[in-house]
């Protein structure tokens, strides 16, 4: 696949894409079978530092260090490499998707890949701008808060784009060859090519087939280390996500409300995730008429 890797991409070569898996325990998503420099980890309302071998749970929070990666090996053969400073979360199973697993990138170079199975069910990545489908792909990502570039390295997807809202617009199939940009609200672009841009930043290990490890920590049980409980500047950019990305928040972070700095870094961001209205707020709903709450913090609306 390398040879013809690079035939696609010639002189250019960038990417944005997707992720990972299907298949997967109860509780375990996936295996950590390589990490370079600092890998935090935020498990429920804790901060973690992970190594290899770590395995991996729905709902984890993962952080690359800017100069580092990490690689997620699944039960069903899929492989994901996160780099260069990635956020992503293992969501888990996707609301009335039948078993569909999702992962969430917020920013980013992510690349995966899948081997054909014929056994495992679709899944799907969320970043801020896009929901990318997908069964059998290999591909790259690169996503941030106004932009998501992908480039198809081989199989096919579906992508979505999605509004600030978090509401789905216009939705289209793409293939192995194929380079997919959008930036803010404009409709996404389609290329035969990667730009010359996103070639020239991308991790250079992602122009080779990622490397199938599972095997030499299939026998090591790590555990993550405890640092402390999250503050609100580790986990800021998640509580500030799209509606679609941050569904769960309230119920998982509500126990950190009671810190002092948490909560009055909740107060203070009121407008970006208003949600937490009745945890920060709750004497609004213990007496509310038919017309709903009527106050909230000073200057936010409702």
């Amino acid at each position: 696949m390398r040879g013809s890797y690079r035939e696609v991409v010639g002189s250019c070569f960038q990417v944005a894409a997707i992720l990972f898996c299907a298949g997967a325990s109860a509780q375990t998503a996936g295996t950590l079978t390589l990490v370079e420099g600092r890998l935090a980890l935020v498990r429920g309302a804790a901060l973690y530092t992970a190594t290899q071998g770590v395995r991996l749970e729905y709902g984890d929070i993962l952080a690359i260090d800017p100069k580092g990666q990490a690689q997620v090996e699944f039960q069903d053969g899929a492989i994901l490499n996160l780099s260069q400073g990635a956020r992503a979360m293992l969501t888990g199973v996707a609301p009335g998707a039948r078993g569909q697993l999702e992962i969430a990138v917020l920013s980013g170079w992510a690349k995966f890949t899948r081997k054909k199975s014929g056994k495992s069910a679709p899944y799907r990545v969320l970043t801020p701008l896009a929901e990318i489908a997908s069964g059998e792909a290999t591909a790259v990502l690169n996503a941030g808060d106004d932009f998501t570039a992908l480039y198809i390295e081989s199989g096919a997807v579906r992508i979505s784009e999605i509004g600030r809202k978090g509401t789905q617009r216009a939705t289209r199939d793409a293939k192995g060859g194929e380079f997919i940009v959008r930036r803010g609200e404009q409709s996404a672009s389609f290329a035969s090519r990667p730009s010359a841009e996103f070639l020239k930043n991308m991790p250079r290990h992602f122009q080779d087939n990622l490397p199938i490890l599972i095997e030499r920590v299939k026998n090591k049980r790590a555990e993550p280390k405890r640092e402390h409980e999250v503050t609100y500047a580790e986990v800021e950019v998640w509580l500030k996500a799209s509606s679609s990305i941050r569904r769960n928040f309230v119920k998982r972070f509500e126990i950190r409300s009671k810190d002092p700095e948490f909560r009055r870094k909740l107060i203070e961001n009121f407008r970006e995730h208003p949600e937490w209205d009745r945890v920060l707020f709750p004497e609004k709903y213990e007496t509310k008429d038919s017309n709903g709450p009527k106050n909230g913090p000073p200057g936010a609306q409702q």
